[in-house]
């Protein structure tokens, strides 16, 4: 689709800070992965100077003098942490264009319409790779571009990285100040004194037998394919309303759940159900939780990871064939028990210690995982404003090698109310067309494709 690319290189200005950053221990919790998200802005107008290049680059250098951090490089310390020392090599603005006009991905935006062309990192993590990486691609005939975006989650989380994008996208507005100016902070942190490799080292064998580990990516399974299932306000009242009464009177009386969390268990038991997966597997989920509102003492505004995992095991039979409400309200248990977590036992369970590289943290990352569910819904991205009105469509990527649950916001109605939820999942391909076909998916959600 690209057929046309080329890059400017941002590097740090006369006053650049060289210093080297201590990682926080929560920064580990998510592994040195490159998260991507891609932003469409249509061009409804027909503009011709549509969000030009030199005002997004000009912008970006702008936003980088407040997060100094961002121009470094991650190495590995001999004592298995690793820290950000500077560099002055600088961060990639990458700007390619496309033989499509925008209308391509209208009206929609289904997944496979998002080809390897919007990626903007496909390499394993080095101590080589620049910490953030931008990349517009533009729409023929002029009729849109997309914004796409990467930062390492060693550096930030997803909270923490929206609000970066939105301090560049009021830069690039014209507005003076940063909205969000970033707040510093990564000693509070850390535990002192930090586990040792052979407490570490136990807690990751009890944190395995506990979840029965069963499923190995990439030994036995088939690639994946990725679909959006979109979910209408209506819909979900639906939903939630039909999982609660699935429950005994004990049941309800035991706990209360959300309708996210009815959401996230239904498109897994989908996913299991396409897989026809045996009975009596075990299977673990596992959900990014953050922890930000629950430290005083760390700015809101905090750049860099607070984030905890909530998981929970149980057979493929007890997810599929039990009522939905009974795994939504085990998924909030988990959630409430993680965010009820003090500090030290929170960060006691990220790997500190490791003397492995940054690529080995990355394939050996929670083995034994089913699926990853990471809500974006929070994060408000549809109100993120170039200067030329709000997105489109927000999407991610699928890895053929890992599985997905991500929670994407949609655009607000006229009267500023919620529109519902799309969800993005990867699946196996060889269950695609069954997971696509579910009945009870299919009860509460489209497929966009």
């Amino acid at each position: 689709m690209t057929v046309a690319s080329k890059e400017t290189w941002i590097v740090p200005g006369a006053g650049y800070t060289h210093q080297t950053y201590q990682l926080s221990h929560a920064d580990y919790f998510a592994g040195p992965v490159y998260p991507q998200m891609f932003f469409f802005y249509k061009n409804h107008a027909g503009k011709p100077d549509f969000l030009p290049t030199d005002r997004l680059v000009a912008g970006l250098k702008t936003v980088l003098n407040h997060y100094p951090i961002l121009y470094g490089r991650l190495a590995l310390r001999d004592d298995g942490e690793c820290e950000v020392r500077p560099s002055t090599e600088g961060v990639p603005f990458i700007e390619a264009a496309t033989e499509e006009d925008f209308a391509a991905l209208e009206p929609d935006c289904p997944q496979h319409r998002i080809t390897s062309d919007f990626h903007v990192m496909d390499q394993l993590p080095s101590e080589h790779l620049p910490l953030l990486v931008a990349k517009v691609v533009r729409f023929a005939n002029n009729s849109g571009v997309a914004i796409c975006f990467t930062c390492s989650h060693y550096i930030t989380d997803g909270y923490s990285r929206t609000l970066f994008i939105k301090n560049w996208a009021a830069i690039v507005r014209g507005e003076l100040k940063l909205p969000f100016p970033p707040a510093d902070g990564r000693q509070l942190l850390r535990l002192d004194p930090k586990p040792s490799e052979e407490e570490q080292r136990q807690l990751f064998q009890q944190q395995q037998e506990q979840h029965q580990p069963d499923y190995q990516p990439g030994s036995n399974e088939s690639v994946n394919k990725g679909v959006i299932i979109r979910f209408t306000t209506d819909k979900l009242q639906a939903l939630k309303a039909d999982a609660i009464a699935s429950l005994s009177d004990a049941e309800k009386e035991a706990g209360w759940f959300s309708t996210m969390d009815a959401v996230c268990m239904l498109v897994w038991r989908a996913a299991v159900r396409a897989r026809v997966v045996a009975k009596d597997r075990p299977l673990t989920y596992l959900a990014a939780v953050t922890m930000r509102d629950k430290l005083a003492n760390l700015p809101m505004e905090y750049f860099g990871n607070v984030i905890n995992r909530a998981m929970f095991t149980a057979t493929a039979g007890d997810i599929v064939d039990g009522p939905l409400g009974r795994v939504a309200a085990m998924h909030r248990q988990e959630i409430l028990a993680s965010r009820a977590q003090t500090m030290e036992q929170w960060l006691m369970q990220v790997d500190i210690t490791s003397k492995a590289s940054l690529a080995e943290r990355v394939l050996v990352r929670v083995p034994y995982v089913d699926y990853i569910a990471t809500d974006w819904s929070k994060f408000k991205c549809y109100t993120i404003d170039f200067g030329e009105g709000c997105p489109t469509f927000l999407r991610h990527p699928i890895y053929v090698q890992k599985r997905i649950i991500c929670i994407l916001d949609r655009p607000c109605a006229p009267d500023g109310s919620s529109t519902g939820y799309d969800v993005s999942i990867s699946v196996d391909e060889t269950s695609y067309d069954r997971f696509c076909t579910d009945k009870e998916l299919l009860a509460y959600g489209t497929i966009l494709g």
